[in-house]
């Protein structure tokens, strides 16, 4: 490790926040729009209530991870565009981009549940308006709940992809292909910003902005889920 490298992590609040910020994101299971959620049997209906949403959820965080770039350091626009990448352009392991002009032209916004959209414009404003680091955090933290290797017991894309497996049966729920693809992807895409993390997790003041940002963003996840549960229920 080069000098400048072990001054970083040194003097980073990262490795100190880190553990708080994990334990956040497991907790998120137990919460009662989560549950909710995981209790609401699947059907064909429901599954494209949730994959209707999905859509919008997926052109949604494409557009905050823009917002946050717009105002980020070179190394973070470096971060964000691997990461998008596979979003946006291809993913091998999907043979394709996670989200397309004909995903959208396919989902129907009307059909929104209420509390889903007013999910999607507070993360919008928290991309555009808070200062990158915080914004970088309310993206960051749903990949990060997504992460098998942090969240016990598999994270979210991981639990739906058995939950579909178990109740529709393999060959219905493989035809989702992005839970699929996304319960691998979302490892290596929430590992990429670790790094970040470590550089600009510089003081006592960005560790608990990062922290607030961390407990609002998970605040608007679960505000989104539970709408999704109840659109889902809404439905036989």
């Amino acid at each position: 490790m080069s000098q400048r490298g072990s001054e970083e992590n040194i003097m980073s609040h990262w490795p100190k926040i880190r553990p708080t910020i994990d334990e956040m994101v497991n907790r998120q299971f137990d919460t009662a729009e989560f549950k909710k959620l995981f209790a609401v049997r699947l059907t064909p209906p429901r599954v494209e209530v949730y994959q209707n949403h999905m859509t919008f959820y997926a052109n949604n965080r494409r557009d905050c991870w823009s917002f946050v770039a717009g105002k980020a350091p070179l190394d973070v626009k470096r971060a964000i565009w691997l990461h998008e990448k596979d979003e946006l352009i291809h993913d091998d392991r999907m043979g394709r981009a996670h989200v397309t002009e004909q995903d959208l032209q396919a989902g129907d916004e009307s059909l929104l549940a209420p509390a889903a959209k007013a999910a999607f414009y507070a993360w919008l404003y928290c991309a555009r308006e808070k200062p990158w680091l915080e914004g970088l955090v309310y993206s960051h933290i749903l990949e990060r709940r997504n992460n098998s290797a942090i969240v016990k017991g598999g994270g979210l894309v991981e639990r739906w992809k058995r939950k579909q497996r178990a109740e529709l049966g393999t060959k219905e729920a493989e035809k989702d292909f992005q839970t699929e693809v996304h319960a691998v992807a979302d490892e290596d895409h929430s590992d990429i910003f670790e790094p970040i993390f470590t550089r600009y997790v510089d003081s006592e003041t960005a560790a608990q902005a990062m922290l607030a940002a961390t407990r609002d963003g998970l605040l608007i996840d679960r505000a989104l889920r539970g709408a999704l549960a109840d659109a889902m229920a809404a439905v036989e």
